[in-house]
């Protein structure tokens, strides 16, 4: 797959400056009407190996792209892209949506790599994508959850006109509903507090959290989603 590289060098509320790499991979297709933009953050924070956050989603990114690699898509391009200085405040996304050329849409992997329900974030609810992929997760039987709640990533950047954007995490259906308790602020039974919330940005951030085959298994039916988009 063609890719290349795009440094950039912003700066953060305090004026401090800060460099990156973006990593941007492109399935051409030349009918293309469309775009779809598949990305994940490839950086980490210091303490763990960010197996969980966020090489899962990096890995996930590129095992869509081999799908459509070996199959490719009809009437869109896909893109992919990895992106830099996520956890310092989106930084890598926002630093390329601010050159422009957006896609039409953009689907966003983090938090990715174990469990048994695949997490949807959507600002509609409603929208074509959101359904499709509610039909396909339950033509499968693999858990899922829609929501307009969601844990803070690159799907941000995106939430500009003319872009579609998602985003999607895999992990247990317990737990999903308990991170939207966290995120309104409501309180939770500590016995009960999400354990992928005691392992991101820690030292427990190890390959040993990874559950492949529930990934390759969700992928399966997240691919199916995204191919009906391909129209």
């Amino acid at each position: 797959v063609d890719y290349k590289t795009e440094d950039f060098a912003a700066s953060s509320r305090s004026g401090k400056e800060i460099k990156g790499s973006n990593i941007i991979a492109t399935i051409p297709n030349a009918k293309a009407k469309r775009t779809i933009m598949i990305g994940a953050h490839y950086d980490r924070v210091a303490a763990g190996s960010g197996a969980i956050d966020n090489a899962s989603g990096s890995a996930a990114v590129l095992e869509l792209l081999r799908a459509f690699k070996a199959n490719p898509a009809k009437n869109v391009v896909i893109v992919a892209g990895f992106w830099d200085q996520e956890e310092v405040g989106l930084v890598g996304s926002r630093e390329f949506v601010k050159k422009g050329s957006l896609p039409n849409v953009y689907i966003n992997f983090d938090v990715y790599g174990a469990g048994d329900t695949i997490w949807l974030w959507t600002a509609d609810e409603n929208a074509e994508f959101a359904k499709n992929f509610s039909k396909t997760a339950a033509a499968n039987k693999f858990g899922f959850l829609v929501s307009k709640e969601y844990p803070p990533s690159d799907h941000r950047s995106f939430a500009v006109p003319g872009v579609e954007a998602f985003s999607f995490s895999l992990g247990p259906a317990s737990e999903a509903a308990s991170i939207i308790k966290v995120l309104k602020g409501e309180q939770i039974d500590p016995a009960n507090f999400p354990k992928v919330l005691q392992t991101i940005h820690t030292p427990n951030d190890t390959t040993d959290k990874i559950d492949a085959n529930a990934v390759v298994k969700s992928l399966a039916v997240v691919e199916a989603a995204i191919r009906t988009l391909d129209k």
